[in-house]
Parts: C-alpha cells; sequence; structure tokens
C-alpha cells in the first residue's frame, strides 16, 4: 500500500500542475545582441591618436585645472548622485532579502491561550470548561525547496537590478561631468569673446571719434556720423548680451557642482584649450561601445526581465516547503514539561496550484512581454549608440576642417590690417581705413574663437557618446 503511495504521488503533483501557455521564450537568460564591425571615420591628418581607451577621467585630457576641480568638487557631492547612489543600497538591500529564501528559517515561539468550550459543543471532555492551553516551541524550521529555481531567478533578477542601478549612477555621473565640461568650455570661449567685443567696441568708438571729426572739419556729412554712432550701440549691445551669458555660465556651473549662484563668481576661467586630439583606436570596434552606461543598463534590464519570466514559469508547478517543529504543549501549565508533553513533527509542506482562474497564466504572459520591451529597448539603445557617435564624430571632423578654413582668414586678415597700417602711415589712406581694417579682423578672430568653442564642445560630447570610460566592471556603491 505505501508503495502504491509512493508512485501514485508524483504523477498527482505533475497532473495538478497549471498548464503552461505556449510562445514563452526557449530559455532563461536574454540573448544578448551581438555587437561587430567597425566604425571607420577619420585618418591620421585629422588629429585622431590610437591609444589606451576608454579613459574614465577623459575630461583631465583638456589640462584644465579648473575644470577638473569643478568636476571631482560635483562628484563628491551633487545630490542628484546620492540619489542615484541610494537606489543601490535599496537594490542591494532588496536582492539581500531575495537570497534569504535560498536558506532555511529557525525561530521560536511560544503561547498561551485560554478558551472556554460550548457545553454542547463537539469537545465532549471539555464542555463547559474553561481551559488554559500553552505551548512552547524552542525551535521552529522552515525551508522551502527551490526545485523548480523559482527562487534562484528572483534571486539573480535581484543582482541584476543592482547592476542596472549601478550602471545609471554611472550614467548620472557622466551627464553631470559632460555637463559641467560643456558649460565651462562655453564660459572658457565666452570669457575670450568677450575681450575680442571689448577691442571692438573701443575699436569702433575710435572710428566714431574720427567720423565726427571729420565732419567737423567739413569733410564728411552728418550721415557716416550716425552710421558709426549705431555701430558701436550694437558693439556696445554685444558686449552687455556676452557679460549676462558668462554670468549665467557661472550660475549654471555653480548649480551643477551643488551650490549656490554666489559660488558661481569665483570659478577661474582658463584659455580654451585647442582639443585636436582624442584618444582612441583610428577604426572603432562597435563592440567597445557596449561599455557605454546605457547600453549596459539595458543589457541588466534584459537579463532582470529575463529571470523573472524563469520565476513567473516556475510558479506553475508545486511548492513544496520543509516545516520542523520540536517542543511542549499541554492544557494544564503546571505539567507543560513533562517528558509526555514533548511534541515533534517534520515533513513536507506542498501547495498545488490547480486552478488560479488564469491568474499564474497572465503573470507569466506579462513578464514575457516585459522580457520582449526590453529586448527590443535593448537593441535600440545599441543603433541609437552607433548613430550618436557617428554623428559626433562627423560633427568634430566637420568643426575641424572649418577651424582650419577659418584660420586661413585670420592670416589674410592680419595681412590685411597691416597693408591698411602701412597705407595710412604712407599718407596714401586715412586712419578710418586702418579701423576698418582691425574691426574685421576682429570679427573673424571672434567668429575664430566661436568655432574654437564648438570643436570643445564637440570634443566633450563625443566622449560622452563613447560612454566617458565605463566599464560594467566598477563597482560606483
Amino acid at each position: 500500500m505505501k508503495r502504491r503511495i509512493a508512485l501514485i504521488l508524483p504523477l498527482l503533483l505533475l497532473g495538478a500542475c497549471a498548464r503552461l501557455p505556449p510562445h514563452l521564450p526557449g530559455g532563461k537568460m536574454a540573448q544578448n545582441t551581438q555587437i561587430s564591425g567597425t566604425l571607420a571615420y577619420v585618418d591620421g591628418h585629422n588629429g585622431v591618436l590610437t591609444g589606451t581607451w576608454p579613459v574614465s577621467n577623459w575630461w583631465t585630457s583638456a589640462q584644465l585645472p579648473a575644470l577638473n576641480t569643478l568636476i571631482t568638487e560635483a562628484l563628491r557631492d551633487n545630490p542628484s548622485l546620492q540619489v542615484a547612489s541610494a537606489r543601490i543600497l535599496q537594490a542591494k538591500a532588496a536582492a539581500t532579502d531575495q537570497h534569504a529564501a535560498l536558506l532555511p528559517h529557525f525561530s521560536a515561539a511560544a503561547s498561551v491561550t485560554q478558551e472556554y468550550f460550548s457545553r454542547q459543543g463537539l469537545h465532549a471532555p471539555l464542555n463547559g470548561k474553561t481551559i488554559t492551553y500553552g505551548a512552547l516551541n524552542p525551535l521552529e524550521m522552515r525551508y522551502h525547496l527551490d526545485l523548480w529555481g523559482r527562487d534562484s531567478d528572483r534571486v539573480r533578477a535581484a543582482l541584476g537590478e543592482v547592476r542596472v542601478h549601478q550602471a545609471d549612477y554611472a550614467e548620472a555621473k557622466l551627464l553631470l561631468s559632460t555637463q559641467l565640461a560643456w558649460h565651462y568650455l562655453l564660459l572658457a570661449g565666452d570669457v575670450q569673446r568677450l575681450r575680442q567685443l571689448v577691442r571692438a567696441e573701443a575699436l569702433h568708438t575710435s572710428l566714431l571719434h574720427l567720423e565726427q571729426q571729420r565732419w567737423h572739419d567739413g569733410l564728411s556729412d552728418a550721415r557716416a556720423v550716425y552710421l558709426q554712432e549705431e555701430a558701436r550701440a550694437g558693439a556696445r549691445q554685444s558686449v552687455a548680451d556676452m557679460q549676462a551669458a558668462i554670468a549665467q555660465q557661472r550660475y549654471i556651473l555653480a548649480a551643477l557642482v551643488g551650490h549656490g549662484p554666489d559660488w558661481g563668481r569665483d570659478i577661474p576661467a582658463e584659455p580654451l584649450p585647442t582639443l585636436s586630439t582624442i584618444t582612441m583606436p583610428r577604426n572603432l570596434p562597435l563592440r567597445l561601445i557596449a561599455h557605454r552606461p546605457d547600453i549596459v543598463a539595458a543589457r541588466w534590464e534584459t537579463e532582470v526581465a529575463a529571470q523573472q519570466v524563469g520565476a513567473a514559469r516556475a510558479a506553475f508547478y508545486p511548492d513544496v516547503n520543509i516545516a520542523l517543529f520540536a517542543g511542549w504543549n499541554s492544557i494544564h501549565l503546571g505539567d507543560l514539561f513533562s517528558p509526555g508533553n514533548l511534541a515533534h513533527a517534520l515533513g513536507p509542506v506542498i501547495s498545488l496550484p490547480i486552478f488560479e482562474g488564469g491568474r499564474l497564466r497572465a503573470q507569466l504572459k506579462e513578464k514575457n512581454a516585459s522580457y520582449i520591451a526590453t529586448e527590443d529597448h535593448y537593441r535600440a539603445t545599441i543603433l541609437g549608440a552607433v548613430r550618436e557617435i557617428a554623428g559626433r564624430l562627423a560633427t568634430w571632423r566637420q568643426i575641424r576642417q572649418k577651424l582650419r578654413a577659418q584660420r586661413q582668414m585670420i592670416y589674410a586678415a592680419e595681412h590685411t590690417t597691416a597693408l591698411a597700417e602701412s597705407a595710412f602711415h604712407s599718407g596714401i589712406t586715412d586712419k578710418a581705413e586702418a579701423y576698418g581694417a582691425q574691426i574685421q579682423e576682429t570679427e573673424i578672430r571672434n567668429q575664430l574663437l566661436a568655432l574654437k568653442m564648438q570643436n570643445a564642445q564637440s570634443w566633450v560630447l563625443l566622449h560622452s557618446a563613447l560612454g566617458g570610460g565605463y566599464t560594467s566592471r566598477k563597482n560606483p556603491a
């Protein structure tokens, strides 16, 4: 008889399982999209060098001590990073909580219950009596048998969530360092452009005085004076606008670091660097961009979703727990610890999901849909990263070509100014033409500074697109 029961029980367990829906992923783990190929973009004449890559502190190659100080302080005290770090701690705590399900649980219990039994109840010997029932169990144990891998899948999903938040933390750091570098280079460029605008205003003022003198001497009419007054007013407005833009950039930098607006007044503006090189492979293997924080996060989100599918799948199978208790219980407290009142039990507790009203199937379909969505998001993130890097590289190369053309214009403008000065000193022309040549040269130099600023900012965005040197092996928590 016992042998028959032992044979029938497994058949009942398997037959009682809820039916799995079709069209599920074949495996629990996500099949990561393979990244292959190269992104060939420039040759050696465009200033790109080969070397060790990626570099985590990429901004230091700009050789701007003030920028290094800003980013170091921001990464240490910025509130947004503290929030991201707290999410990592929460995810780690949740993973520890999930891991506890894999271990046996021990506890102790004691209870005293006073109960009155009715006169006409089912407990004939106790009817009409008040009984005080005592129980003391110094050892209780419960252990869930992870036969189908549900607990293991949940633990792996929780650990994946930790890695997702670690990648999000790295993404926040990259975004913060990118914004700081971008705005600081804008500040440095604007400070240099302000000097050119102030010089242009001074030249327009000198030219206005010259035109006023010529009008006073009867050598020209008032129209030339009014035109020059209009030009000087425009130059003054440009200076005022640039001063306001510089103040705004200082406020933005102070906010990014985590300080009030007044703190930004003391930020030193260093000379704008050339930034004509970047250390990276000449032909960029696409698999190397997989270290970008957003791609790492998307990959781990896919892994988490896959593990959740496995846990939802395991819910269709019988749930088996081993329960044990040992202690004493008695309806008379006086003899609670009598040897005859010793009680103990050990055995399995099995629950069978025979009919759940479609709940298990709905949960599994939901997790499967999440898995498909995260996998598509992962592929889209890779394609977006490739497109962004290609665009940043093309922009950087285009700006460098414009810089070469603008430097040729500067060379021509310098010679034009020199010729105009020489003609004035030789008495061939008047001072107005010399002033005009100097103003034109100042405008061209201002355009060159604007291009250098765009080049520097493009350099920052390119480093950001490449991932900022993040690797998933790092633990920022």
